[in-house]
């Protein structure tokens, strides 16, 4: 539940300035920061003075304090508690400083040149020159910071969803492990967090990202794992062959709106919004004759992560039978090609897909698309069941669960 901000302390994080280095990406420097709630400083009292009592004396007759014991406590509260808000804002300093120093070699084509090399004396900063590593791990522990509710809100009042957004799309700027870290804490952002994904939504966060996704995505020649095997890194430029960006955007996606009665609409309604899903998924909705037009199949971490979003989206409570009908195809497509072990491998996408066809039943909002698909979902699940059970050991306890959920939807779609 979200806390009522009347009582919480108030977060001051102020004075910082706004520059744009391109058209979506934002860099911010907070001049000051704040106060933060030392809370967990009574539970460090607490255990140093339960260490000097066993619970026997009352606490009249507990041992006094050393001047010694005294200062090492008070070196121990000051050191070893943090002040959340002021490590965001150096965070964030510290991130502004070095992708801004990367949009800035950017733009002058070379990092090696003499015009690079000496900075203006009003643009130089005391900011450390992080590596990839360092910006990575700085995004985690920031991460970490916004899943608290008001740090979130601070976060996203200083500009936070455009620069996370903006970051991400620098393709050939910054790197891929940067982008996706900045995608990651986007969904820890907006998750369960009304507030923040009212921005989200109205920044046009969600088309930048659905526009990211489809660049992302590999065409034609580029296959999974084709960059990692031919050795070397992989160029910053290169498509997501691996499927791990894109995994993470539909993430990103997912939590700025599930629960989010607009949201959800607005997203279902959106075209390029059910694209992401049905290319999610590995669905070639663009294909009217069957045949492959050249798209690799999807990771099977990309084709979760999206099975997962569609399930939310059409089992929600504000679902409706014209939303599902929208993702007809998808619906279809997973009752055809993603729950058989001859086209779908990856048992967590055939079990995701079977719990949402049973929830659909449950809920008998629209199933339509599954009545018509019943005949031959029962056929796959009559030969599926029939697999498991002659298994033994380890393979057959590995399959337990998908046969349990074979079982109880073989069951639903009879009384269909």
């Amino acid at each position: 539940s979200i806390t009522d901000a009347r009582t919480q302390p108030a977060l001051h994080i102020s004075n910082y300035r706004q520059q744009t280095a391109t058209s979506t990406y934002y860099k911010h420097i907070m001049s000051s920061g704040g106060n933060g709630d030392n809370q967990g400083a009574w539970l460090g009292l607490l255990k140093w003075s339960l260490a000097y009592t066993d619970g026997t004396r009352p606490s009249s007759e507990t041992m006094q304090m050393s001047e010694e014991d005294r200062k090492f406590l008070e070196m121990v509260m000051k050191e070893g508690i943090v002040d959340e808000g002021e490590r965001m804002k150096t965070i964030l300093n510290d991130l502004t400083g070095s992708l801004d120093r990367l949009v800035k070699e950017a733009a002058a084509g070379t990092n090696t040149s003499e015009e690079s090399k000496e900075e203006p004396e009003e643009e130089k900063t005391d900011t450390p020159e992080l590596t990839e590593d360092d910006m990575v791990d700085l995004l985690e522990e920031l991460r970490d910071i916004v899943e608290q509710i008001d740090y979130a809100k601070a976060f996203s009042a200083l500009g936070g969803v455009p620069f996370l957004v903006g970051c991400a799309s620098e393709r050939g700027v910054v790197p891929k492990s940067v982008r996706s870290s900045c995608i990651a804490v986007l969904a820890t952002l907006t998750q369960n967090n009304p507030h923040v994904q009212d921005i989200v939504l109205k920044s046009g966060a969600l088309q930048t990202l659905a526009d990211l996704f489809f660049v992302e995505t590999p065409q034609g020649e580029e296959v999974v794992g084709q960059a990692s095997a031919s050795g070397g890194d992989i160029a910053m430029n290169e498509p997501d062959v691996d499927g791990n960006l894109r995994s993470k955007i539909v993430q990103a996606m997912s939590c700025s709106v599930r629960g989010h009665v607009e949201g959800e609409r607005a997203f279902c309604a959106s075209e390029g919004g059910r694209q992401v899903i049905e290319c999610g998924l590995g669905l070639l909705s663009d294909s009217d004759d069957g045949k492959d037009d050249g798209m690799p199949a999807q990771p099977p971490v990309l084709r979760r992560r999206t099975l997962f979003f569609l399930q939310a989206l059409i089992t929600s409570d504000d679902a409706t039978k014209e939303r599902i009908e929208l993702f007809n195809p998808c619906i279809q497509y997973v009752c055809t090609d993603m729950l058989s072990v001859e086209t779908e491998s990856d048992a967590e996408v055939r079990e995701t897909g079977l719990g949402m066809l049973q929830r659909m039943i449950e809920q008998n909002n629209n199933v339509n698309m599954l009545a018509a698909c019943k005949n031959a979902v029962v056929g796959v699940g009559i030969k599926r069941v029939s697999e498991i059970r002659k298994m033994d050991g380890e393979d057959k306890e590995f399959a337990s669960y998908e046969l349990e959920l074979w079982e109880a939807l073989i069951m639903q779609l009879a009384r269909l």
